[in-house]
Parts: C-alpha cells; structure tokens; sequence
C-alpha cells in the first residue's frame, strides 16, 4: 500500500473523527494530498497534525454539509488549494437510535439532510470540475443500513438505501467521462457514530451500546478503502463477520432475516438509559 495514492489529492468529509480521522491518517501514509473537512475547526486541526506519514499536504477546509453557502464557499476554497481533486470521499453523517413511530419528522429530515441531500449537493458542486476534467472517483460512505432494515434506524436507512440508488445511477450516467462510484458498505468499526446519533427527540444517545473497544479499527477500514480507490471498485463491504452474516441472510432467508432483526431490537430496547 505504500504510496498507492501518491500525487492524488482526496477531500474527505466527516474527517474530524472515527472512519474519516483512520482514512485521513492511512490516506496521507499511502502518499495522498488531503483536504479535510467537518464541523469541528479544532478536531480537525488535531487530525491535520497526526498525519505525518506521508510526503503529502495537508489543508481543513471547516464547514457544514448542511449549509448551501458553505457548501460553496468550502468548494471555492479546496480548488484555490488544488488545481484538482482526484477524489471525494462523501463521508460526513449522523446516525439515529429511536423507533420509528417515536423519531419527529424534524428529526427525520436532519437525517436526511446529513446523510443524503448534503452528500448529493456537494457532489454536484465537484462534478463539474471532474467532467470537464474527463476523470474523478466519487466515494460515499455507506452501511449494511444501506442493504437491508435495521431496527431503530428508520430515517439513517432510508439515507443510506438513497445513497445507493442516486450514485449508482450517478456510475451509470458518468461511466463516459470516466468518473468512478464507489459505495462502502460499513459495519462493525469503531467511532462515535452511536454517541452522536440522534434520539426521537433529536437529542444525541450517548452512549456506546455495543463495546467501544470492540469491531474494526478505523485505520485497518481505511486501508481497505485504499485498495477499493485504486482498483476503482463499484462497491465493497468492509464489515465484521456478525453484520455480513446478517447480509447473507436477508437473501438466503428473509424470514429468519426479519426474527434476528426483531430479536436485535428487543435488545437494544433494553439498552435504554
């Protein structure tokens, strides 16, 4: 993997922590140029000073994915960094830990703004630019929520289920300006994702229900990404052995799929402060 990205200048979104700070750290060590962005001005200035092990730059370009002017502003600026970006990697977004028929709808469309309309209009921000280009991959950061339900996450799968028909569409639509998609389908690894989610009432978790010590290192996830970028894969699962088990089973049998689903819920259920 050394110096696999060498020269490539990628933007990662969400880079202030979890999968984004282990593909900021492994990116910059596989040679990449990197922008870094997120909310978190200081998060990301930690994470911009960890990366040392590489010959790459490092720049943060701090802003909202939920804001259109500083969607804008922060496009203008990583092009007056770079002559180009290689890649994009759609990484920001917010998880969710409520039932359904306790989540607002104001709940709802944050998810749905952080995890799908805020992706979708940065990429079209970026594409110009690598169509005119005639080259560019787009990565979105995706989840088993992506493939199949997962309970108390209504609103997050529906994001993620969307992520995947718009940019595979988007490969299709784009495969003549040889732009490449690639869809990461993620599971088990580190981070505060569960935190952070939302709660029915917008309101964060908290809490870590399933081991913070447990799953993926954010950094061995991104090393798979690195191969996924340079062999320009259409979408890999990178996943612990439980959540591909579950994959499996919701083709094999959809029935047992729904019981085992239905059992996590009573569970987590349980898990409630």
């Amino acid at each position: 993997m050394t110096h696999a990205l060498q020269s490539r200048t990628i933007w990662i979104t969400g880079a202030s922590s979890g999968v984004g700070e282990g593909m900021a750290t492994v990116f910059h060590r596989a040679g990449a140029e990197l922008i870094l962005s997120g909310r978190r001005e200081a998060e990301l200035e930690r994470v911009a000073a960890s990366c040392t092990g590489g010959p790459g730059t490092v720049a943060i370009v701090p802003f909202d994915i939920t804001d259109p002017a500083g969607r804008e502003a922060a496009v203008q600026s990583a092009l007056a960094r770079h002559e180009r970006i290689d890649v994009l990697v759609n990484n920001a977004g917010i998880g969710q830990r409520s039932l359904a028929k306790d989540t607002t709808f104001d709940v709802e469309r944050r998810i749905m703004e952080v995890d799908f309309f805020g992706p979708v209009a940065l990429t079209k921000l970026v594409l110009p630019h690598m169509i005119a280009r005639q080259n560019g991959h787009l990565v979105v950061t995706s989840s088993v929520a992506g493939k199949h339900a997962v309970p108390m996450h209504a609103a997050y799968c529906a994001a993620k289920h969307a992520l995947h028909g718009y940019f595979d569409t988007l490969r299709v639509e784009h495969l003549r300006d040889h732009i490449a998609v690639t869809l990461l389908v993620i599971a088990g690894v580190r981070s505060q994702v569960f935190e952070h989610a939302l709660t029915g009432d917008g309101s964060e978790y908290g809490r870590n229900d399933w081991g913070g010590g447990s799953g993926m290192t954010a950094e061995a996830c991104a090393e798979r990404v690195v191969d996924a970028i340079v062999a320009r894969e259409p979408e890999v699962v990178i996943s612990i052995e439980e959540a591909s088990q579950a994959m499996r089973l919701r083709d094999k049998d959809p029935a047992a799929f729904t019981e085992r689903m239905a059992n996590m819920m009573a569970w987590m259920e349980k898990q409630k402060p």
